[in-house]
């Protein structure tokens, strides 16, 4: 009777970043769509899973047979080891390289769940009971993918963290080449009118080159710390060819991410560049995700930016893809008030635009 509902709802990272997780319902198949963890003034959170035990869907946590990580990033990957002490049955499915750095962040969890992860790769199609996966390339950073399901005839897009500019370590998103129903999308600026890239680098981004720059001219030596390892990795390869006699000394938790990385032929690394073990003497960059020493007398800055698209290029994503419907997650409200100007906003106001748009929070059942 149930066999052809789609049902979906956000465990966590719904109408915020941190903790992005999604329930979806595909007539008898459970599957979770990332299972990442949060930060809110250090204090960690994870998705509501027991919120799924509250509603008529499942009963028990061994009926969500397959997770799909789209990309290593701790607000899509940090929880994984959670989950799988709930259900330790379940097939995850991610790319070899994703593999590699969540192996190396999740660290001695990492060995718990390693017998349930299948490596695939983009393009591959993995047919399972009254559906079928395939995976394509997201761009954002190495290893990210979408996730193509089709279902009775339907297809359903998950892009994951996606990025149609290119950087440094990887290239842009590259759609499948069917007609898309329903698209989950992770649109992080989707409600951000006044967020806008210059060409392809972001402005946070130059920002943080020329802070560094302005320091290493003044003689100065720059502590640059990094909330997430791989994103520390993308500020490596970004220092390396913005500032090329710049020295880069790097933490232990960003040196494995490193090696990782150079394991599977990205190379990183350049004569300047070498391992943290004291703090040196004179200009130079020291790349951490621990805090700063205190008293330091070390230029410091937030290694934060972002690897999203920006509104204009979001808003052209979904006219391009033209969903018939668009759940929109991981896609916090912008500070300041806009009218008549967000994703959803300006597509309603296009008439070669089919979509209809759900903004769904965290525990919200919809039925696609």
């Amino acid at each position: 009777m149930n066999g052809g509902r789609m049902i979906f709802m956000a465990l966590g990272g719904a109408q915020e970043v941190g903790a992005s997780c999604y329930f979806l319902k595909l007539g008898e198949n459970n599957l979770l769509l990332d299972c990442g963890c949060g930060s809110t003034r250090g204090i960690r959170f994870a998705p509501q899973f027991n919120a799924l035990l509250d509603t008529p869907y499942i009963q028990d946590f061994h009926q969500i047979s397959h997770v799909v990580l789209s990309h290593a990033h701790l607000d899509h990957c940090a929880a994984l080891p959670d989950f799988m002490e709930l259900n330790e049955r379940a097939a995850v499915y991610m790319t070899d390289l994703t593999r590699e750095i969540v192996a190396a962040q999740l660290e001695e969890r990492f060995a718990a769940i390693e017998p349930n992860i299948s490596s695939v790769a983009f393009l591959q199609k993995i047919p399972l009971p009254n559906l079928s996966l395939s995976f394509h390339q997201a761009g954002h950073i190495p290893g990210a993918m979408m996730t193509l399901i089709n279902f009775r005839g339907k297809n359903i897009l998950y892009t994951g963290d996606y990025s149609t500019f290119p950087t440094l370590l990887v290239g842009t998103a590259l759609l499948p080449d069917v007609p898309i129903d329903v698209m989950i999308l992770c649109g992080l600026h989707a409600r951000h009118p006044n967020y806008r890239r210059r060409g392809d680098t972001d402005s946070a981004l130059m920002k943080i080159l020329r802070r560094i720059y302005y320091a290493l001219i003044r003689g100065k030596t720059v502590y640059c710390r990094v909330t997430q390892v791989s994103k520390g990795v993308e500020l490596i390869g970004l220092i390396n060819n913005f500032l090329p006699d710049a020295e880069i000394f790097i933490d232990r938790r960003v040196m494995k991410i490193v090696s990782r990385f150079e394991n599977v032929h990205i190379p990183i690394m350049r004569e300047q560049d070498r391992p943290l073990t004291n703090f040196p003497r004179g200009p130079c960059i020291v790349l951490s995700t621990m805090p700063p020493p205190l008293k330091s007398r070390m230029e410091i800055l937030d290694g934060d930016f972002s690897l999203h698209d920006d509104f204009p290029a979001t808003v052209d994503f979904v006219r391009r893809v033209n969903p018939k419907v668009c759940v929109v997650v991981h896609s916090p409200p912008d500070k300041i008030f806009h009218a008549n100007c967000t994703l959803e906003q300006v597509l309603l106001n296009d008439p070669d635009s089919r979509t209809s748009f759900i903004f769904p929070q965290i525990g919200e059942p919809f039925e696609l």
